[in-house]
């Protein structure tokens, strides 16, 4: 594989994580505004569960991280927006999980009927995969620019 393929293909994958991001940012996000607090729950509970399991999640979402390994060992360190862009990549996924999954838990954990709680969750929720989907878009732009 040439520098130029793998360079392709980790933009490529950053980019789709960011376009996921967009869509739960934007169009799911609306759609579960939408909904009461009871269908709510009952929602973010099936995204988890079936995302969790999901194949096609588990490997988009982590081919920057596994494209990066043999980018780097034949590569190097050299381009500054590819490694930036990347580093990026990987602290707004960290950031997110560290935000997002105490949100999920206790969404898990509250009933149907505590109905603040379920939309301060929900207010977080939203929060989380704006700010996950802002530094994702970020991290395409600047590993655009490591390939230009």
């Amino acid at each position: 594989m040439t520098k130029v393929f793998i360079e392709a293909l980790l933009f490529a994958s950053v980019a789709i994580n960011a376009a996921l991001l967009i869509f739960f940012a934007g169009v799911y996000r609306k759609m579960m505004n939408a909904l009461d607090e009871a269908a709510f729950k009952n929602l973010t509970e099936l995204l988890i569960r079936y995302s969790s399991k999901s194949a096609f999640m588990i490997i988009i979402l982590n081919i920057p991280l596994i494209g990066a390994i043999p980018y780097y060992y034949l590569y190097g360190f050299g381009n500054w927006w590819i490694t930036s862009a990347l580093g990026l990549w990987l602290v707004a996924g960290s950031i997110a999980k560290t935000l997002k999954l105490p949100v999920y838990k206790a969404i898990a954990s509250l009933k149907n009927e505590d109905v603040v709680q379920l939309k301060e969750a929900r207010q977080k929720m939203n929060m989380g995969n704006l700010l996950q989907a802002t530094l994702y878009s970020i991290a395409t732009i600047l590993m655009a620019l490591g390939i230009y």
